[in-house]
């Protein structure tokens, strides 16, 4: 509501056929065009022209307005090849704008207005039950593992929710985890998987267990052959 009433008192002081916007750019390309020398291709209308300059020729037609580089077409203002060819023919490219950039234009949008309304306590109770929300079916998906977070929790869950120490992190939780007590040696600081003095028992058991099935082996070999002898 405010800027359509600011914009209307702009433009209801403003003075000539375009908006500042567009005159302003207008006035860019029109410098732009000195370097650009237009060519009349000898036409009854004088309006077709081939424009030279850096880095190639474009071909300009003011009876349509077109221009090989688009920009004509695509904006609505005429470009520096157009605006070259116009000075050629001396007219102003005020009058080659499209309708739709001009004041006349501008002014149809802002003249309309938008209706006050009063405050959400002096509105009409309706009679009518109040609209609801559609009832949502959610389509079959995997279930959620991760938990849901809390209001005040910003991120959860795997590597995020480690605390950062050095920059003072106080929003995310880090596990905190004493100290292990393996329960084969009765020490601290490893478990029952990485005990050394477990591995060395049971390395002693193995090779305890690899010499007795050695002797037992030779053993049933020498009675098998004292058997044979006999």
């Amino acid at each position: 509501m405010r800027t359509i009433a600011r914009n209307k008192v702009k433009l209801s002081n403003r003075v000539g056929k375009l908006p500042p916007v567009i005159k302003s750019i207008l006035e860019k390309v029109r410098k732009e065009s000195k370097n650009w020398h237009p060519i009349w291709t000898g036409n009854d209308g004088y309006e077709k022209f081939e424009v030279h300059g850096y880095s190639t020729n474009h071909v300009v037609d003011l009876g349509k307005k077109l221009c090989t580089c688009q920009f004509w077409m695509l904006t609505g203002i005429p470009c520096v090849h157009a605006c070259a060819a116009l000075s050629r023919v001396n007219k102003s490219p005020d009058d080659f704008c499209h309708p739709l950039v001009t004041m006349e234009s501008y002014k149809a949008t802002y003249n309309h207005h938008i209706n006050p309304i009063p405050g959400q306590l002096l509105w009409e109770v309706s009679e009518f039950n109040k609209p609801r929300a559609p009832k949502v079916k959610r389509p079959p998906e995997k279930l959620k593992m991760k938990r849901r977070m809390d209001s005040d929790e910003k991120h959860g869950g795997g590597k995020r929710s480690r605390i950062d120490i050095k920059n003072n992190d106080n929003t995310h939780l880090k596990r905190q985890l004493g100290k292990f007590t393996c329960s084969y040696c009765g020490d601290k600081g490893h478990t029952k998987r990485g005990c050394k003095k477990k591995r060395l028992a049971d390395a002693a058991v193995a090779a305890a267990a690899t010499v007795e099935a050695a002797t037992k082996n030779s053993l049933n070999k020498f009675t098998r052959i004292y058997f044979i002898h006999i």
